[in-house]
Order: structure tokens, then C-alpha cells, then sequence
């Protein structure tokens, strides 16, 4: 394994105790923020074989502004929480053991693979609908989690006021883009002053999981057992998460007649949240993530020009990136409107 300096077998005894074995180890090839391996191992002889989850930044950084250690520092108070999430083993950066610094957590039976959640055929409508509502039932349980009281706001900046909720997204985002932005990009000033004078009221100050939704959570018989990957967590509007949500709200039509969509999906999770969520909140933060995809291209951008991408990064460093100012470019009216299809494409790009 790349991110230790000794055999992970070693590694293994090391980590688990004198008569641990290596069983198997898998990279994860989703993703381009950071890398994922899991592995097999035996506690002891004939013992039952646990799964681990290691996860740390790709050899040249991460298309994630955000730490590793923050991101340790998410699954570590979200185990104190009714949030499913992977339980933290521990975090390594000692570097006799490891080349560079990772955290271990369980790896939980499930899938993030629902390939009928995806089927247009009328016969998947409940399913499609069940699986979206599991969804935002888990996001209403992380839009109301005490985060002052977890601690949350040690590590990500929390707003002032409900008002300040939009400004503060967009400073939190855009402060590292300054210290690595690679190439003017002029559509980015125009698109902060633009969002900036719309910036809506948030009904609520919540705890939001940034990139969720379809690819992203692991499922077990239709259930979420674990919400996964908190690199873009942040503190703020609750309907910057409905603009993540990658395809999890799919518009539903049966004779003629709309019976699942943004609109009814609003209305479930008022109900069992009793956080008083718009739509108009919602299509901003679709705005401000056109922004934050400049964002990611130019962080992606570091890592190229330091020639150490991997075929994502520099994939995200260059289609990602210029898609990213077209969206934003057509949202604020800049450019014509482009098709829907391309806010689809922008979900998948990013998952």
C-alpha cells in the first residue's frame, strides 16, 4: 500500500497487536478528493475477519480545500451523535509507519450502489420514493444535531446570524481559492457579488454534510447505515445540502400527475425536521456550488502543475473546472441559459 513506508501486513500487526493477518486489500477508485483502500484483516487466528476503511490524501493533495484532519475530526463527533456514520479507529501520522498522514475506520456492510434507484420504470416509483425519503430523513437528523454543544464550530466557521449564513458559505469557500488560484478566472468576482447581494435568510443555523446524496452513502437493505465522506462540511443554510443532494430527488410523474419532486421532498423533511425549508433557498445554493466547482478545478489545477495528478484530478483541473464558469456564467445571466442536462452533469461530475 502507497501510504505506508512498511508492508501493510506489518502495519497490521503493528495497528492491531502481535497475531493480526492480512487478509485483502482493495483501492476504492471512486472519488478524486482523497484516496480510500479498504482491508481485510484477522485479529487472531481463527478469529472472524474484520473490515477496515483507510483514508488519506492522494500523493499530490486533494482537490478538497479542507484537512484530513478535519475531516477524522467529522466522523469523531458524529459517532457521538444518532447520525449513522463509520465508527473512528484512529488516526496515524507517525512517520516511521506511514508516508503520509491517514485515519482508520470501520467499514460497514452496504452498498452506495443502487443502480434501480436510477430506473425510470414506473414499477421503481416507491422504491425511488422510499430511498429518497431514507435520505432526507438522515439529513434531518444532521440539520438538528446540537453542533455548538459537539464542539463543531472548533473546526468550521459558524455564521454570526441566520442572515449571515450565505456570506459566510461563500468567504468560507472562497478563502483558500486566494492563496492557490492558478489563472485569473474573472467569472469568479462576478459570481461573489452577485450571490452576495441575493444572500437569502436561512431558517436555521444547521450542522450540513456539503457533498451527500446518490454515490455517496452506504446502504443496507434500503436502509443508510453510514453517511459517508464530510470533507465539505460546513456550518450554515440547511439548503445548501438539498443543492448536493446528486440526483437523490427524482421528479416523479404518473398519469399526468407530479408525486415526488423538489416541491413534495421540501414538504416531507418540514415534516419530520420542522425546519420551514424553501425553494428559493435551495436554487441559490445550486448557484453557489457552480461557484465552489471553480473552486475544486483550481485546487485540482495545484496538483497538475505540480505533476502529480491522477487521471480524476486532472480530469476535475480541466472539464470540471471550465463547466463549473459555464454553469455559473448561464445561472447569473451572464451567458444565455444553458440546457438542464448540464445541472445534471454538473451532479455527476462532482459526486
Amino acid at each position: 500500500m502507497e501510504l505506508l513506508k512498511r508492508p501493510l501486513s506489518e502495519y497490521i500487526v503493528h495497528r492491531f497487536g502481535k497475531g493480526a493477518e492480512l487478509i485483502s486489500e482493495t483501492r476504492f477508485t471512486r472519488g478524486s478528493s482523497r484516496v480510500t483502500w479498504f482491508v481485510d484483516y484477522r485479529p487472531s487466528p481463527g478469529a472472524a475477519v474484520r473490515s477496515v476503511v483507510f483514508r488519506s490524501d492522494l500523493k499530490g493533495g486533494s482537490t478538497i480545500s479542507s484537512s484530513l484532519e478535519q475531516e477524522h475530526f467529522m466522523y469523531e463527533r458524529l459517532g457521538r451523535t444518532n447520525v449513522p456514520v463509520a465508527k473512528v479507529i484512529c488516526w496515524d501520522d507517525d512517520p516511521e509507519w506511514v508516508a503520509r498522514p491517514l485515519f482508520i475506520r470501520e467499514k460497514l456492510e452496504g452498498s452506495w450502489e443502487l443502480p434501480d434507484f436510477v430506473n425510470p420504470d414506473p414499477k421503481f416509483d416507491e422504491y425511488r420514493i422510499q430511498i429518497s425519503k431514507e435520505h432526507l430523513d438522515k439529513l434531518a437528523l444532521i440539520h438538528t444535531v446540537d453542533w455548538k454543544a459537539l464542539g463543531f464550530d472548533e473546526r468550521l466557521k459558524a455564521p454570526d446570524s441566520r442572515e449571515d449564513c450565505a456570506h459566510n458559505f461563500i468567504n468560507t469557500i472562497m478563502a483558500p481559492f486566494w492563496e492557490f488560484q492558478v489563472e485569473p478566472v474573472p467569472m469568479v468576482q462576478i459570481g461573489i457579488d452577485w450571490l452576495k447581494k441575493r444572500a437569502p435568510i436561512a431558517p436555521r443555523i444547521s450542522l450540513c454534510k456539503g457533498t451527500n446524496g446518490l454515490g455517496e452513502e452506504v446502504f443496507n437493505n434500503h436502509k443508510i447505515v453510514a453517511m459517508s465522506d464530510w470533507e465539505e462540511a460546513s456550518i450554515g443554510d440547511p439548503a445548501a445540502d438539498f443543492a448536493s443532494l446528486q440526483n437523490f430527488i427524482p421528479e416523479i410523474n404518473k398519469d399526468g400527475k407530479n408525486i415526488w419532486g423538489i416541491e413534495k421532498a421540501l414538504a416531507y423533511y418540514r415534516d419530520i425536521s420542522g425546519i420551514p425549508l424553501v425553494n428559493e433557498n435551495v436554487q441559490y445554493y445550486f448557484i453557489v456550488r457552480a461557484l465552489n466547482t471553480i473552486v475544486y478545478g483550481q485546487k485540482a489545477a495545484t496538483v497538475i502543475h505540480k505533476g502529480l495528478a491522477d487521471i480524476r484530478q486532472g480530469w476535475t483541473g480541466t472539464e470540471v473546472a471550465f463547466l463549473g464558469k459555464r454553469l455559473l456564467a448561464s445561472m447569473i445571466g451572464v451567458t444565455p441559459a444553458m440546457d438542464s442536462s448540464w445541472f445534471a452533469e454538473l451532479n455527476e461530475t462532482i459526486s
